[in-house]
């Protein structure tokens, strides 16, 4: 049925598309209190100087993002690809990443839950094969149209495993982009404490290591979400060299930085109802009751 909704609203433009988006997302600021103090404990840990009108005004703002981020799958997922690479208007930084495949060393291409994030690894799959690893869910028939729409356009899906990881490296070095979510927390075990937005937020390795151990670099891509369904800006910044420092303090830091630079593009368009801070430092409290 879910896919059947998203067929019919791909009939529709993206600002009606939008429209729609906003008004699931309303419908959901009014009905889900509990993601909306998820939303809300997100700001107010990560920005503790705005006053709580402020942050009520980008957690409104923000859950009608999330519900643009539902409604806009019918184009990802069924448009073809002329179309769906059009929704592109510009590309901001886009030296960094030709450079980095001038290379020849492959490219981890990194993209946090910002903006109309499945569109990035879609759109540079359309110039050359990009490889992705995803969790499975225990409900396959929601694993299956996602996979099928990274993989239309000449993406490969993998799930997370040994098997799906020793497939990432070889990507890479066969010459080809890897897409990693950066801000996903990673398992016990794989990952450290360190600050996003200055709080302790517990960090994959698995990103960094892989880097330095292929010597692929790694560019950070942001998919802007334009006001009024106009399309959408793709970003891409090249992090410092802090990132592929064996000590993984430091580089899930420098991580953490090039996260907080693509949020900063459009704050309300991260997906705040993630509850990023689940796991706390021994010996402090929970962030979420």
């Amino acid at each position: 049925m879910a896919g059947a909704l998203l067929r019919l609203i791909a009939c529709l433009p993206l600002p009606l598309n939008h429209a729609i988006g906003t008004a699931v997302g309303w419908l959901t600021f009014k009905r889900s209190d509990r993601n909306l103090k998820t939303v809300e404990r997100n700001l107010a840990l990560c920005f503790p100087e705005q006053s709580n009108t402020q942050r009520d005004a980008q957690a409104r703002r923000n859950l009608c993002e999330t519900g643009k981020n539902v409604t806009e799958l019918g184009p990802f997922w069924f448009w073809e690809k002329s179309r769906v690479r059009s929704l592109i208007t510009a590309e901001i930084g886009r030296h960094h990443l030709d450079q980095a495949k001038s290379l020849g060393r492959g490219v981890i291409v990194a993209s946090p839950h910002f903006g109309a994030w499945e569109l990035a690894g879609l759109v540079l799959s359309i110039e050359a094969p990009i490889h992705f690893l995803y969790r499975p869910n225990r409900n396959t028939s929601i694993d299956e149209p996602v996979i099928a729409s990274r993989e239309r356009f000449g993406g490969k899906c993998y799930p997370i495993s040994n098997r799906g990881l020793a497939q990432l490296v070889r990507a890479l070095k066969n010459g080809d982009a890897i897409a990693i979510l950066p801000d996903q927390e990673p398992a016990l075990n794989h990952g450290v404490f360190a600050p996003l937005f200055g709080v302790p937020a517990y960090t994959m390795t698995f990103m960094s290591n892989l880097a330095r151990k292929t010597g692929a670099p790694v560019i950070f891509t942001a998919v802007e979400r334009l006001p009024k369904g106009r399309g959408y800006r793709m970003h891409y910044l090249k992090p410092n060299d802090e990132l592929y420092d064996k000590d993984p303090i430091i580089s899930a830091t420098a991580l953490n930085k090039c996260v907080e630079a693509c949020i900063a593009i459009a704050p309300t368009q991260y997906m705040w109802n993630y509850k990023r801070f689940r796991k706390s430092p021994p010996d402090t409290p929970k962030r979420y009751a």
